[in-house]
């Protein structure tokens, strides 16, 4: 399923959790640079940027696993950078099936969290 564009200030549409789930990014209509997240409408900086869809896969940059104190309870978690083809670099968390390693280079997509958040799977496994 594939949303229109959307800019932070306005309303997320809502998803459902693990839905593929294209994210929004600005691009400078000058340079053709791309930021994520999208710049809001009350920035004054808003005019010289274009909503960008970006696209329903991008690429593992980098990744760090993060380990919380072990009195918290939390499992360890993976943190990443993925690269999008309209050249947005986009920060976020990535869910592994257990067992699996993240590796770089390795195809990633968005998945809806619910309420608007994202984070990242391999893309093979938003194909099932």
């Amino acid at each position: 399923m594939q949303h229109a564009p959307q800019t932070l200030d306005a309303p997320r549409p809502p998803a459902t959790a693990g839905e593929p789930f294209r994210l929004v990014a600005s691009r400078d209509c000058q340079s053709g640079q791309c930021v994520f997240p999208a710049i809001p409408d009350s920035s004054p900086s808003n005019p010289r940027y274009e909503p960008v869809q970006l696209s329903e896969q991008a690429v593992l940059y980098s990744f760090t696993v993060i380990h919380p104190n072990p009195k918290s309870g939390q499992a360890p978690f993976v943190l990443v950078y993925a690269d999008f083809p309209e050249k947005a670099r986009v920060f976020g968390r990535l869910r592994l099936p257990e067992g699996r390693r993240p590796q770089i280079g390795m195809a990633l997509s968005a998945v809806a969290d619910g309420a608007g958040q994202y984070s990242f799977i391999p893309a093979a496994e938003s194909d099932k």
